[in-house]
């Protein structure tokens, strides 16, 4: 019993040590993140976002349903799929949650960016491809021709395969981008020729209209993907062992049963004995 319990207290001991050590770490890890994104310059879609009723809405066909998971995560459940592709975005005017420049008379003023990303995972037994995109130019009333349809561009990332469980963060360059409905654009905007890739100028990046991402399935009409925001640790899969929700089982999680070693709250208490 006396070996057993110097071997607790060492446990004890050694955990709580590491789980203090392992929060400074972890704090420190966070910070150099968080100045290497801010480095970056891309802007990414938060979950309260993801969650929003525009997200719930496809367009080019399909149907979503949309669950809160964990990690900051979001599940996308889309059923009855195409031969084209299905999209989702916040349209204009876009949300005020993205760090874009303001005030702005669109709300889209992402010219102190130099791109979107997006973190997925395809929860499918098939293949999923899947691609990030935004739209530019006001054809409204502040657009420049006003009230012209012409004035709008559709811009997206390269189309990434992910087979069934893989996990990606996605990237739309600004200066690498590929557009779509740029033959007609007048003056301002980006010249350019559709489906070329090629850089957003200026004045489109302080006219963003909406923001999204695509998918497209050959095999199943159906398919579960999750998303996230590309900014922060995603935790993928929840594990059971994990006492303290940071997506990982190690000393820190011992730390905590420890802790709680030998805590017994049946009723009544004589039913707790060894």
């Amino acid at each position: 019993m006396k070996a057993h319990s110097i071997l607790l207290f060492s446990i004890v001991g050694l955990s709580a040590f590491l789980f203090s050590s392992s929060r400074l770490a972890f704090a420190a890890d966070l910070a150099s993140q968080g100045d290497r994104a801010s480095a970056a310059s891309y802007f990414t879609v938060p979950e309260t976002e993801l969650l929003d009723t525009e997200f719930s809405q496809t367009r080019w066909g399909g149907v979503v349903e949309r669950t809160d998971s964990f990690g900051g995560t979001v599940l996308f459940n889309f059923s009855g799929l195409g031969p084209s592709s299905t999209g989702l975005k916040d349209d204009y005017p876009v949300a005020k949650v993205y760090g874009q420049i303001l005030p702005s008379h669109g709300s889209g003023d992402f010219s102190n960016f130099d791109g979107y990303i997006l973190w997925l995972k395809n929860l499918d037994a098939t293949p999923l491809s899947v691609s990030l995109f935004i739209s530019t130019g006001f054809t409204g009333p502040s657009g420049v021709p006003s009230n012209d349809p012409r004035n709008d561009t559709f811009w997206q990332s390269p189309w990434t395969q992910l087979q069934p469980a893989e996990a990606r963060t996605l990237k739309l360059e600004f200066d690498n981008a590929i557009p779509w409905n740029i033959n007609d654009n007048p003056p301002p905007h980006t010249q350019g020729t559709d489906g070329v890739p090629m850089p957003i100028n200026d004045y489109d990046r302080a006219e963003v209209s909406a923001i999204g991402f695509q998918v497209y399935t050959n095999a199943n009409p159906e398919a579960p993907v999750l998303l996230g925001p590309g900014k922060a640790p995603i935790c993928s899969l929840e594990l059971e062992a994990d006492l303290n929700n940071d997506c990982k089982v190690n000393f820190n999680d011992l730390a905590i049963m420890a802790v709680y070693w030998l805590d017994c709250n049946l009723e009544p208490q004589s039913t707790c004995s060894p």
